[in-house]
């Protein structure tokens, strides 16, 4: 194991956490656990409790048990099955023996009968004495419930939800330490039922809510939409109710071009029972439903009867037959996830827009379209009015020319379709929902469904499957899907399963860097229930095996100390680096690691430290007993990775998932192939960061010392780079002079007067095949969005950064140009004939910067505006970087392209030169990413031409771009790194940069001479390329760290 410290970090002692103490997770001073909470000793009790009444608990039912005991009030997120009801009802009657009250409340007086009985049986497993107090309209004795009830003689209350509107007047001198909701759908309703669960928790009402919880609240997820009495668990409680409907589905969607009665007859006696069929419309149900009623056992679901779904559900009927309606009874009010096998849909579900509907449709909807119609020359002027168009007088106008482009019903569109007065809507949303209920998410696992598209139409068919594409929904064929196996699969995915093996999902908290990301990977799941651990924000979602607990650590967590051993570095023989906690001033932005309360550059008290965020990170470990680190894909990712690890050692199993990009299909692939943190990255960063300090601190003394200026700075990268500024400066003031022949833009040397006499001959004529240039890397990427469209390097960093969390571009700190299978997928999709794979030689892990759906810019803005697809924020730069990122990359997965060249032998005053020009360029490949300059061909012949003279620099000043190529080329710094050296030299005040070109002040010149002069040997280019290289070698596992180390420290230590 790597050695290192973490000074005041033990969560036990407070004191100095070693290594020695993470491998046997326990403190050396107190000999306590590393991960011990107070309500630990509880919470054994409780399982030893739970095992005697019910059986082992599950890990989610571990989890809950934990959180109850610590006093907070959650929604909790679990599939159906998994036991949420009796851990309610044991939780109860384990407080009964602590002399706490409880609640609990079900929807049904049926739910509330066999929570009593089973509560009885729990009271004669444990032997608890408690008294359990339920009420439904069917008990004998009321009276008496009502008279045990009003003195309080009870230690658990079970009712419905009915029960607490209508007799809360009874209830409300009660304040109850445990509050369970089984169907908070049911408190959401009655909004007044939300304010009396909170009366009944200790607060109270008096112009506003006041005081504080001094009891706890367990609710299950809403299926419902929540209301906004909801907000008040958030703002009271510290939690939102988050929603049941999981995203997760493991279903096969196919497809058919044809809507014959035989066709789904045959379907049907295939498939066998379990089938639920949506209709168009109730009447073509109703017709459906005459045509099958004779050959099968069908039941039809309407508005006003819903008796077929009992009949369903006892075996009665084998089918359902209703409407694809959203919020219809068979999409939204249908949870039968053992009986529901399959779906058949009747005709694509569909959203039919007629022209005579534009005027009475909500804005919304006019701008929803007018997003669809985009590249219509009548619409174009619109866009970018439309965020607040209905306020404008334009608005009316847009609507006309709507209906104009309807009326003509001219085009061919690839996700909706255009016809003479009406625009059809593919209506994936309805498709999803329904389709769903074949795919549930169950205390065994996810089951499998089936779900089939029947469609006549072909225009509307393609259309239907393009937008599906935008969900990750791709349709299959029935010559593609072997239906016996596929049936074989949904069965086997219904069977119970023993308990050992039921209990597949568990509690994991993951860890990213940044909320953004976080935020990012949770809508991948559905809509999480999100609750505040301290000032961290945690969003909990189900997945196929796990229950996430998504939260950002806001990159790295500590940071080498100052001010004690050699720079932050323990030496005795050995390496050992000291980390403290990371605070950082909210009010200036300055970092540091000292222990102090406030900020030593402004003074200010308004310090964020770390720490708060490691004991969030604890809390939440603890609670989940599982961790997953998804941090970026780099010896950076990874030492943060390494860092949360020691950081969380003893609360649960630690693994690492590693994506290069977020997607769902990513991070449900990397979930499913968890790995141990790779160690060789872990070392090669912390001697990238020991170095760093090392060399710099030294360094950076001798140039406050000499300057008398402490914002002074010196690294070994910097350097370097700073010369090649400075040197590249010095050339640019020699001067040649040249003169420019505008007519044939051609740069002549020598020329001394205004005209010239040119001849032109053509010298060789000929076409070659050019292929593309390969996808971007990072230096590449830098290099082009500074010369193309104007973003320094720093800036361009920030924006890959937000393209990458917002899961629109694969990770961008790569030198890697390698093409993966998936990105292949993507090119092939958006090119069809135009597609010639290039994959590339694979180095690691790694691959380009490329983007992670067949989306360009266009299509990209119309679905963010569409909400199909949701970001943080999306600029025009966000939009620029992408739209560059996925030409080039479809550009270098295009067919070679033609190019037509020219060489010309040019004389002019008894001088000669050749001028090869490329004069056409015909190719996919081209039109995507223009990577050749083309100019007009030369007449040939002789020619007295004007001439405009000039004196230009005999080299040009270094751009931001060409600085980040040549560190690319001479192995100057990293893909990580590039920017950061950049913006370092601005930062320090050493280069400025005057239209678009870099140029050193006077501060950069005096501080290089002086490095340069003194230091030479340390910040060489040689040097710096050698020790850049050894640090990749001990990424590669190639090199001993410590070797490395000794030779720096040596190096560091001969600094006089």
């Amino acid at each position: 194991m790597i050695e290192a410290k973490y000074a005041n970090l033990c969560h036990i002692c407070h004191g100095e956490l070693k290594t020695s103490e993470i491998e046997a997770k326990k403190c050396s001073i107190t000999k306590k656990p590393l991960c011990y909470f107070r309500e630990e000793e509880a919470t054994k009790e409780f399982l030893d409790f739970f095992e005697k009444a019910i059986g082992k608990a599950r890990a989610l039912q571990i989890f809950w048990a934990k959180r109850v005991l610590r006093n907070e009030s959650f929604a909790a997120v679990a599939p159906t099955g998994i036991g949420k009801s009796s851990f309610g009802i044991a939780m109860a009657l384990f407080l009964a023996g602590k002399g706490k009250k409880s609640y609990i409340l079900f929807p049904t007086t049926l739910l509330v009968q066999q929570a009593a009985e089973a509560a009885e049986k729990i009271k004669e497993r444990t032997g608890r004495k408690a008294e359990v107090l339920f009420y439904h309209g069917n008990i004998k004795n009321k009276e008496e419930f009502f008279e045990k009830l009003q003195k309080g003689e009870f230690d658990v209350l079970i009712t419905t939800t009915q029960f607490l509107a209508k007799h809360f007047d009874k209830l409300s001198n009660f304040t109850f330490d445990f509050i369970f909701v089984d169907d908070v759908d049911a408190i959401l309703k009655a909004s007044k039922n939300v304010d009396r669960i909170l009366n009944l928790l200790g607060f109270y009402f008096e112009n506003g809510w006041k005081g504080k919880a001094k009891g706890v609240l367990m609710v299950s997820t809403a299926t419902a939409k929540k209301g906004r009495k909801a907000e008040l668990f958030r703002r009271l409680l510290n939690f939102d109710v988050g929603s049941s409907h999981f995203a997760i589905r493991n279903i096969d969607d196919i497809y058919i071009n044809d809507e014959s009665h035989e066709t789904i007859k045959n379907l049907l006696k295939k498939l066998g029972s379990g089938g639920i069929i949506y209709a168009r419309s109730s009447e073509e149900a109703e017709e459906w439903h005459e045509k099958l009623k004779d050959d099968f056992k069908i039941g039809l679901v309407t508005a006003k009867s819903k008796k077929a779904f009992q009949d369903f559900k006892e075996g009665k009927i084998d089918f359902l037959i209703g409407t694809a309606y959203y919020y219809g009874a068979l999409i939204r009010g249908i949870d039968l996830p053992k009986e529901i096998k399959y779906a058949i849909f009747i005709g694509a579900p569909a959203i039919r827009i007629r022209i005579e509907d534009i005027d009475s449709l909500s804005p919304n909807m006019i701008k929803f379209i007018a997003s669809l119609l985009r590249e219509r020359e009548e619409i174009k002027k619109f866009i970018p009015l439309l965020p607040t168009i209905e306020k404008r007088g334009e608005f009316q106008e847009l609507k006309e020319k709507i209906k104009i482009i309807m009326e003509e019903g001219i085009g061919k569109e690839e996700d909706f379709v255009l016809r003479q007065g009406e625009i059809i809507l593919p209506d994936i949303r309805t498709y999803i929902q329904g389709s769903g209920r074949t795919s549930r998410l169950l205390a065994g696992g996810i089951t499998k469904g089936l779900s089939f598209l029947f469609e006549d139409d072909e225009e509307l068919l393609n259309a239907f499957r393009r937008r599906a594409s935008y969900y990750d929904i791709e349709f299959k064929g029935m010559d593609e899907i072997d239906i016996e196996k596929a049936m074989k699969e949904v069965e086997e995915s219904r069977k119970i399963r023993g308990r050992k093996e039921e209990d597949l999902i568990k509690p994991s908290l993951f860890v990213v860097e940044s909320p953004t990301k976080a935020k990012q990977i949770a809508r991948f799941f559905g809509k999480p229930s999100i609750k505040a651990v301290g000032n961290s924000i945690v969003y909990e979602v189900a997945s196929e095996n796990h229950i996430l607990l998504i939260t950002a650590s806001l990159g790295h967590l500590t940071d080498l100390i100052t001010g004690e051993a050699f720079h932050g570095v323990e030496v005795n023989g050995k390496f050992i680096p000291i980390y403290a906690s990371i605070k950082k001033c909210a009010d200036c932005g300055y970092q540091f690691t000292e222990e102090r309360k406030e900020c030593l550059r402004c003074g200010s008290k308004n310090i964020n430290d770390a720490r708060e965020r490691i004991e969030a990170l604890r809390k939440i470990a603890y609670e989940a007993g599982n961790i997953i680190i998804g941090t970026d894909p780099d010896a950076e990712g990874e030492k943060i990775a390494w860092d949360i690890a020691n950081l969380l050692a003893g609360c649960g199993e630690i693994k690492r998932a590693e994506f290069h990009e977020i997607t769902p299909v990513a991070i449900k692939k990397a979930m499913k192939n968890l790995r141990e943190i790779d160690e060789n990255l872990v070392k090669a960063q912390i001697v990238r960061r020991i170095e760093d300090r090392w060399i710099g601190f030294c360094l950076s003394q001798k140039l406050w010392e000499v300057f008398n200026n402490r914002n002074l700075s010196a690294g070994r990268a910097q350097t370097p780079v700073l010369g090649w500024i400075i040197k590249r400066a010095e050339e640019h003031k020699e001067k040649r002079k040249v003169g420019i022949i505008p007519d044939f833009d051609i740069m002549l040397e020598g020329i001394e007067k205004g005209e010239v006499d040119i001849e032109i001959k053509l010298i060789e004529a000929k076409k070659e095949m050019k292929n593309p240039l390969p996808p971007y890397t990072t230096d590449e990427v830098l290099r082009d969005a500074n010369s193309i469209l104007k973003i320094p390097a720093n800036k361009t960093m920030k924006l890959l950064q937000n393209l990458f969390e917002s899961g629109l571009i694969t990770y961008h700190r790569t030198d890697s140009a390698y093409v993966s299978d998936a990105g292949l997928k993507i090119a092939r999709e958006f090119l069809g004939a135009h597609f010639h794979p290039r994959q590339g030689v694979q180095h690691g892990a790694h691959e380009c910067i490329r983007p992670t759906r067949p989306w360009d810019k266009n299509l990209l803005h119309r679905l963010i505006q569409e909400n199909v697809i949701q970001v943080e924020e999306m600029t025009w730069q966000h939009l620029a970087l992408y739209d560059l990122i996925f030409r080039r990359f479809m550009a270098s997965q295009c067919k070679p392209f033609e190019v037509e060249m020219r060489k010309y032998r040019i004389k002019y005053d008894g001088r000669e030169m050749e001028e090869n020009r490329v004069v056409k360029v015909e190719g996919k490949a081209y039109e995507l990413y223009r990577s050749v300059a083309v100019k007009r061909e030369l007449p040939e012949g002789r020619f007295r031409k004007r001439a405009i003279i000039k004196m230009l620099p005999k080299s040009p000043l270094f751009t931001q771009s060409e600085v980040i190529h040549t560190m690319k080329e001479k192995g100057i710094g990293r893909p990580s790194t590039y920017a950061t050296i950049v913006e370092k030299l601005f930062m320090r005040n050493y280069v400025v940069e005057k239209n678009g070109r870099l140029l050193p002040t006077k501060r950069g010149l005096e501080i290089y001479s002086f490095l340069a002069s003194n230091y030479g040997e340390f910040v060489s280019e040689e040097r710096t390329r050698k020790i850049e290289e050894e640090m990749d070698m001990v990424e590669s596992g190639k090199a001993d760290y410590v070797e490395l180390l000794q030779q720096i420290y040596e190096e560091v230590k001969s600094i006089k």
